[in-house]
């Protein structure tokens, strides 16, 4: 798994909204040619895209969803990787001056590709994601199903700063169930388990 993090200087809607615009990645995601959305199931949706690099690879997506928070991926068809999955968790800065963004990636492309090679193309494709959706704040148009998560969660840390605030349990697991079997997280590292 090839982990990166970094901040854009944006609100998490604002972010969250740009990166689940599947119909619109051709236009900033590094390498996408092509990106159509073959279901949307509301928070689930399945997706074929279209990378040219060095060869032109096709995959299906399914994206699953959680609004302004965090977005998984996992491959579900196509034949030039074998396995593909990752997520972007986005959180508020601890400074309040943007967002910040966990990527984590993980794809086995097969015997013929050694595994560091593997893994130095993830670390720059979460490079070149992070410069893309950096660039990409100042040009998306505004997606006020997203933005307006924004607002109330800023009207809301406005109400909650008059008052004390209750403590929050850390979390060290958690476990989430999925079609194709279970997404574990333990503590800052994410785990894909196939159901049998």
């Amino acid at each position: 798994m090839t982990k990166s993090v970094f901040q854009i200087d944006a609100p998490r809607g604002r972010l969250f909204g740009i990166i689940a615009d599947f119909e619109r990645w051709s236009e900033w995601f590094p390498g996408c040619k092509d990106m159509k959305v073959l279901k949307n199931g509301g928070n689930t949706q399945q997706v074929e895209l279209t990378l040219a690099s060095v060869k032109t690879i096709t995959m299906g997506l399914e994206f699953d969803l959680t609004p302004t928070q965090l977005i998984n991926f996992r491959k579900i068809s196509g034949k030039d990787v074998k396995e593909y999955a990752g997520s972007f968790r986005l959180m508020n800065s601890s400074d309040g001056a943007g967002t910040v963004v966990v990527g984590e990636m993980e794809m086995d492309a097969g015997a013929m590709v050694p595994k560091f090679m593997v893994g130095r193309i993830m670390e720059k494709s979460l490079a070149q994601t992070a410069e893309a959706l950096k660039a990409r704040i100042r040009t998306a148009p505004h997606n006020p199903k997203y933005e307006a998560e924004d607002e109330q969660a800023a009207a809301a840390a406005a109400g909650a700063a008059a008052g004390p605030r209750p403590h929050k349990r850390k979390r060290l697991i958690h476990v989430l169930q999925r079609s194709d079997g279970y997404r574990v997280w333990v503590m800052g590292k994410t785990y894909f388990y196939k159901a049998q």
